[in-house]
């Protein structure tokens, strides 16, 4: 059966439903369903359609990362400049999301109708670096000067697209579409050759066209994995992402968020001798709620630093594709003798070669001294699936600074 077949014959079931021996995700404590305000939905297999396919659910997918049973297939737009900002639009089928609020997620439908999951790529031209998801872009959707849709697109995360921006978007007919993008100032603390860029905001204006050949482009690319990996513990690679150059040929790489790998942070790295070891993520790592932590101590004098402090660096990402996670919140503690010397919020924090980190200056820590990472608030943003049962439930990290 070929991708289009196995979509057609889907379209009759109604998405949440199972589809080809797979369900949707068992209930949980906070789990909802929400399909007034995003996107649209079920393709109805005839040249009207809207091209939106029900794609494979797992049942009783891990509270981990794992695999989901397809890889999307898209359409690249070409990078645009916003202000300090570049972008990248996408575009692929309406589908499912979950949208997280404290330590709840709640699942976000398509409805039924005509549109695309629009989805925006930022990051800074100069260093290639993928932009955290805390400066959400608002986009405006005209057609022939009417005004179709306007809204704040979710932070999200996806394995094949790592964080980017993104919603389902309901058009009404047909045709091309002027999407106009306002991205507001940077409020991520900034240091080394970012700390003075993105303090204002960027519009830009792209268009779209919405179509038959669009729809069946997206369905005909459409991937379906073997049946029996469907849920495996795991993560899809980052899909390589370039443009096709339009008329003018060429096209641009659109970056992907992966942090540096644990090795290439400096300082005095704090590790947790009981962490879980895998294969195919970073070893050795601390890990709670399936993501995987680096921690370390950068020497005083670091440009993250206040003055000649030394500075507490936490880098939590995805455990195989080395994604950040954003969003979150937490502190440290640490511990010396049996008391806390130490108890300070982590900052969000963005740096050309660190990538997104929190963390905090420390003005008396000593070999020995324990430190305990408390999380908060797991990432606030929206997951795609694969992601949507990981990084809750996230336990404090115990680690210590080894002694000379």
């Amino acid at each position: 059966m070929d991708r289009r077949t196995f979509l057609r014959r889907t379209t009759a079931v109604p998405v949440g439903l199972a589809v080809a021996g797979c369900g949707a995700p068992s209930g949980e404590s906070g789990e909802a369903t929400d399909d007034a305000e995003s996107g649209n939905g079920a393709d109805t297999g005839d040249e009207t359609g809207g091209g939106t396919a029900p794609v494979p659910r797992i049942e009783d997918p891990p509270a981990a990362v794992y695999l989901p049973g397809h890889r999307k297939s898209m359409r690249i737009l070409e990078p645009i400049e916003a202000g300090d900002y570049a972008l990248a639009p996408l575009l692929t089928y309406p589908h499912p999301f979950w949208v997280v609020t404290g330590s709840y997620r709640r699942i976000v439908e398509p409805p039924a109708g005509r549109g695309v999951h629009l989805m925006l790529v930022c990051w800074d031209p100069e260093t290639g670096l993928v932009l955290p998801g805390d400066a959400e872009p608002r986009v405006t959707v005209s057609r022939n000067g009417d005004e179709i849709t306007s809204r704040s697109l979710w932070p999200m995360l996806s394995q094949e697209m790592g964080v980017h921006f993104g919603d389902n978007v309901a058009l009404p007919d047909d045709g091309t579409y002027t999407v106009g993008v306002d991205l507001p100032p940077l409020p991520t603390r900034r240091t080394g050759s970012l700390a003075r860029r993105f303090t204002e905001g960027g519009t830009a204006t792209f268009e779209l066209t919405y179509d038959r050949a669009f729809r069946e482009e997206i369905v005909d690319g459409l991937e379906l994995l073997e049946q029996e990996r469907w849920g495996e513990r795991g993560a899809l690679e980052p899909m390589t992402r370039r443009t096709d150059g339009g008329a003018n040929g060429g096209g641009a790489d659109v970056p992907y968020s992966a942090l540096p790998p644990a090795d290439d942070y400096p300082g005095t790295r704090l590790v947790d001798s009981d962490a879980d070891t895998d294969a195919n993520a970073d070893p050795g790592l601390p890990r709670s709620g399936d993501a995987a932590f680096v921690v370390t101590l950068l020497e005083a004098g670091s440009r993250l630093a206040d003055g000649e402090e030394r500075y507490l660096l936490v880098s939590p990402r995805t455990p195989y594709n080395r994604v950040p996670l954003v969003n979150m919140s937490m502190r440290a503690v640490i511990g010396r003798n049996g008391s806390t010397v130490v108890d300070r919020q982590l900052e969000g924090t963005l740096d050309a070669a660190f990538g997104l980190s929190y963390g905090r200056s420390i003005p008396d820590v000593r070999p020995g001294d324990s430190v305990r990472i408390v999380i908060e608030s797991s990432p606030q943003a929206a997951r795609h699936q694969g992601y949507e049962t990981a990084f809750f439930d996230m336990g404090s990290l115990e680690v210590a600074i080894p002694p000379t």
